[in-house]
């Protein structure tokens, strides 16, 4: 092995899973779902060999090209090794490869076997570096997996609906898919460990399958959706991506789209009870369709609704002021959708309210549509809606008014929210399992909206993500223009803003997992530096260094310790060496006189350490020359010892992140608790919380809030890391900060929701009725 593979030290043991099963051990399995899982390996093998090949064709003329530009040395050495070696292994990778994968396809539907298990953490004296050869790997694979579910979503998403089918379960995500992009990143790992190349190299291989396989992926995925749809697998699966409602507990995995209808019972192919099908979706049709049949507990609860609301005060009879004589109009529900229709079209004039602009509100609708309602009126006759007609329009009002009351007036999701009421009170007025029913499209749709706009959309995050603002104004405008109340263009757009939400969830997810493991690696620096540092202590403490020396030691010498720390561990030789050479220069400087001079045999390790903590190779002469030359030698250099030592100090050390804001950093040790007080209690509380729990943060003297998720956070350091929604990182405090901002009202823990925005709304309205009437009504839902 080459010098700069033996000065990286060894390499750590790439993690991979051990193939032990194949699909002809799977004698369990029913005879259908065996040869359907049999014809997906089958395809795969056809698509992926060519890939691989392509891939190691593409990576050698890399290589070969990168050589040619080097011109000598020690790097083209190393790409000459990694061709060589290439050359050797590569008949094994594609076999290992298929292993890996047949492997992945064998455990499917077996119990235990889901998902790998998950790696012990270990423990904080096993120091790695942050840009370790597992690490590097490891985000390049991570790197190509999310890539792909983003560029397949809705492949992935179709097959995840069929090969939950074939288990007879929920819908299984990407990640866990047998060939999802995550387990391809597994079996390139696999196949690849049979090879000994360098890390860099290694990465520059990874990211040539993901360029490589980019076209062949996506034909793979197509072939296999086919495939499972000529074999009557979920035949007519329509891509609408739409949010499950939380119905209860076990509603936790990602439901079957609205639109998606099952070919064929599950349990016909042996593994179970079939997951329920739900119905299929009409898009040509725009006309009006019937409403859905309501349920006796959606009568009730309406009818509950509804006598809450008539009970507020005194019911208005749906007059909206006008008596309730034989002179009044009232409209048909077909007159009533038709000036709707009209108002949906008209473009949404400001209001003044209490001398300023304001949105149109509900009760503002509602009085547009009685004025435009006296021109269908007969002569002499006041409109006047039907009374179930008024008590839905106030009952939406008022979950308008909910949902809209923390937002500012003229935000952009105010906005949308303004433009959604007509399409929504028409979807009202027409069925009223609106009210009743958490899966109703319509529903969804304003939840989707609502709770977008609140998470993602918040300008106090920075710019307002304008390429989110415009996809959602665009589809609400489509709905305006469109809707004609068919629901099946409103499942339409919710599947769409779902499928834009997911990409941008992957998205976030990509980079708060880069912040979190930045994080990581300035803990492990830190430890491993602290480490060092203690050691020089020590050792200056027992002697007496000229200034160059000492200056050298505490802060040159300590990263070079670090990182050795880090690289190769505590009891490595390297790292007994490096603290010898301190031995050495402490012992030299102590005993020198006159024209004295450090032994030579010192200079190339100091310079090959130097260089591999990032000093300049003329600063790393000066050092040397400064330490192994006596002071006679230097006539009228002016690169005094003191200059060289103001120089040393002055340089950033190792890892110092230079972009932190200097707000976000954590100075100085963090102060005790009391025993026993509410803030000791408190910091217990947050060491035992997930990563990924949600906080609101004061951000000024007005009270004013932010949301922000507690992404990571060390008991050893005392160190936590803030995102936003979009993965970036916000705040940097201590544990002890944060349990003490807690307890004094600066920070606020978000509890998990187990309902929708949209839901908790109609909860609290109801709330706010049984309040004003004081009783409960008659009528009870089951």
């Amino acid at each position: 092995m080459n010098q700069a593979k033996r000065d990286a030290g060894p390499e750590p043991t790439v993690k991979v899973v051990v193939p032990s099963l194949t699909l002809a051990s799977r004698g369990d399995l029913p005879p259908r779902v065996l040869h359907l899982l049999e014809g997906v390996h089958s395809l795969c093998s056809r698509s992926l060999e060519r890939v691989l090949a392509a891939t190691l064709d593409d990576f050698e003329a890399q290589l070969f090209k990168r050589a040619e530009q080097l011109r000598g040395g020690e790097p083209q050495y190393r790409c000459f090794e990694t061709l060589r070696e290439i050359k050797r292994g590569r008949a094994d990778i594609a076999p290992r490869f298929m292993i890996a994968l047949e492997d992945s396809l064998a455990r499917f539907g077996k119990a235990g076997d889901a998902a790998p298990a998950a790696q012990p953490a270990p423990a904080l004296k096993e120091l790695t570096l942050v840009h370790s050869r597992e690490l590097e790997e490891s985000l390049a694979l991570q790197e190509f997996s999310t890539r792909t579910e983003i560029r397949q979503a809705q492949a992935l998403y179709a097959l995840g609906h069929r090969f939950a089918v074939l288990a007879a379960t929920p819908i299984i995500d990407a990640e866990h898919l047998p060939v999802g992009p995550a387990r391809f990143a597994a079996a390139l790992r696999h196949g690849c460990a049979c090879i000994d190349i360098p890390v860099d190299h290694r990465v520059l291989l990874y990211h040539g399958f993901d360029r490589v396989s980019a076209d062949a992926v996506t034909d793979l995925y197509v072939a296999i959706n086919h495939y499972l749809i000529e074999h009557r697998i979920l035949r007519h699966l329509h891509l609408l991506v739409a949010p499950r409602p939380k119905e209860g507990p076990a509603d936790h995995q990602r439901p079957l789209a609205a639109g998606a209808a099952l070919s064929e019972p599950a349990s016909s192919l042996g593994l179970g009870p079939a997951p329920e099908p739900v119905r299929p979706g009409a898009r040509s049709a725009r006309s009006a369709t019937p409403a859905p049949a309501a349920d006796t507990r959606d009568l009730e609860f309406f009818s509950m609704m509804r006598e809450l609301l008539g009970t507020r005060g005194g019911s208005t009879g749906g007059s909206s002021g006008a008596s309730s004589g034989a002179s009044n109009y009232v409209p048909g529900e077909a007159e009533v959708q038709s000036i709707l229709k009209a108002l949906q079209g008209r473009p949404i004039s400001p209001m003044l309210q209490d001398g300023k602009l304001a949105q149109r509100s509900i009760p503002l609708l509602k009085q547009e549509l009685l004025a435009n309602l006296r021109q269908l009126a007969p002569a002499g006759q006041a409109p006047r809606l039907a009374e179930e007609d008024s008590d839905t329009i106030d009952l939406v009002g008022m979950l308008f008014e909910y949902l809209t009351k923390n937002m500012r007036p003229y935000s952009s999701t105010q906005s949308l929210m303004t433009k959604l009421q007509v399409p929504l009170l028409r979807v009202a007025l027409h069925d009223k399992t609106f009210f009743t029913r958490r899966s109703h499209p319509a529903r969804l749709l304003l939840n989707t909206i609502a709770e977008t706009g609140n998470s993602w959309l918040d300008e106090r995050d920075g710019p307002t993500d304008r390429g989110l603002v415009g996809k959602m104004q665009l589809l609400v405008d489509r709905v305006l223009a469109d809707f004609d109340g068919n629901v099946a263009l409103i499942e339409d757009t919710l599947g769409e803003l779902s499928q834009h939400m997911h990409t941008l969830t992957r998205k976030a997810e990509v980079t708060e997992r880069r912040h979190v493991d930045a994080a990581r690696g300035r803990e492990k620096l830190s430890l491993a530096r602290e480490q060092a540092h203690a050691a020089i202590a020590t050792r200056i403490a027992n002697a007496k260094p000229s200034k160059l020396v000492r200056t050298l030691l505490e802060q040159a010498w300590t990263d070079v310790l670090a990182l050795t720390l880090l690289r190769q561990g505590e009891n490595s030789e390297a790292y007994a060496s490096r603290l010898a050479v301190a031995d050495k220069l402490l012992a030299t400087s102590a005993s020198r006189s006159g024209d004295s001079k450090v032994p030579a045999s010192l200079r190339e390790e100091i310079e090959t350490a130097l260089d591999q903590v990032g000093y300049h190779r003329d600063d790393i002469q000066t050092i040397v020359k400064r330490l192994f030359e006596p002071e006679s030698a230097h006539g009228d250099d002016p690169s005094s010892s003191t200059e060289i030592a103001i120089k040393l100090k002055s340089k950033p050390h190792l890892g110092d992140d230079a972009v932190t804001p200097a707000s976000t950093r954590i100075v100085g040790p963090a102060k005790a608790f009391a025993d026993g007080s509410a803030e000791a209690r408190m910091l217990e509380r947050l060491k035992a919380m997930p990563f990924g729990s949600w906080f609101e943060l004061v951000v000024n003297q007005q009270g004013e809030k932010v949301r922000r998720k507690l992404a990571w956070y060390s008991t050893v350091t005392d160190h936590c890391l803030f995102v936003n929604q979009r993965g970036v990182r916000t705040d940097e405090k201590s544990l002890h900060q944060l349990a003490h901002d807690v307890v004094h009202g600066q920070a606020f823990i978000i509890e998990p929701e187990q309902d929708s925005l949209v839901d908790r709304a109609w909860k609290a309205v109801m709330n706010s009725l049984r309040q004003l009437v004081g009783r409960e009504p008659a009528p009870k839902p089951a």
